[in-house]
């Protein structure tokens, strides 16, 4: 199987951690791609033009974060699973979109503020901002709940979109409201930031995929 994606050491990849869990990375194959690059190779894989997609083995794509990640659980060496039975299933799926929510909200205000300042589309990009708060804020609140369950999808999506804040803070970075250039996702968050920091040294989260630059 080849995993197409932009890989990337300070950012932890939901699909690496799922494909670690259930003991597959040895059949992986990686190619690395960036989706905004003029030379992107995404296109011919994914028609939305995103990462990650997956070639499976009989040369079909699977392309969405979150179904490679169900796939990858699904092949799992040791039979264990990420996603939870019973009554756990959808807080750990609740969490699961918390995560990924986040990461979303993250990626879309960056790419708005690429655009030159004086186009920007100020309530958009601060509507995406409200979004990563409200979901900070949510993980802050559901702590108590979530971090002594066994380790599941939600964890994962979490700590992957809490990962992409360490790395980029468009919050910070383009400053729409008082205070922003200052803004630290750890403030006011205490529970969140002291499991955020205990959980990542998980050894999955710690895998990594070191591939050479597009030329």
């Amino acid at each position: 199987m080849k995993l197409v994606f932009t890989p990337n050491p300070e950012y932890i990849h939901k699909v690496l951690v799922v494909a670690h869990e259930a003991g597959i990375t040895d059949r992986l194959t990686f190619e690395r791609t960036r989706p905004f690059a003029e030379n992107t190779s995404i296109w011919k894989f994914n028609p939305f033009g995103k990462v990650p997609v997956l070639i499976m083995d009989n040369g079909d794509p699977l392309f969405g974060g979150l179904v490679i990640c169900e796939y990858f659980d699904s092949l799992s060496v040791a039979g264990k699973s990420v996603y939870p039975k019973g009554d756990a299933r959808f807080a750990a799926l609740r969490q699961m979109m918390l995560g990924d929510g986040m990461f979303d909200a993250t990626t879309l205000l960056r790419v708005e503020g690429w655009r030159d300042k004086s186009v920007w589309n100020r309530d958009y990009m601060l509507r995406e901002r409200q979004k990563m708060i409200n979901a900070l804020d949510r993980m802050e609140m559901e702590v108590p709940e979530f971090k002594d369950k066994p380790f599941h999808i939600g964890h994962i999506c979490m700590v992957g979109g809490l990962s992409y804040l360490d790395l980029r803070n468009p919050i910070r970075e383009y400053a729409l409201e008082p205070g922003d250039s200052d803004f630290d996702w750890r403030a006011k968050r205490p529970n969140l930031s002291a499991w955020y920091d205990g959980i990542k040294e998980r050894p999955s989260f710690k895998y990594t995929v070191q591939l050479p630059e597009q030329k």
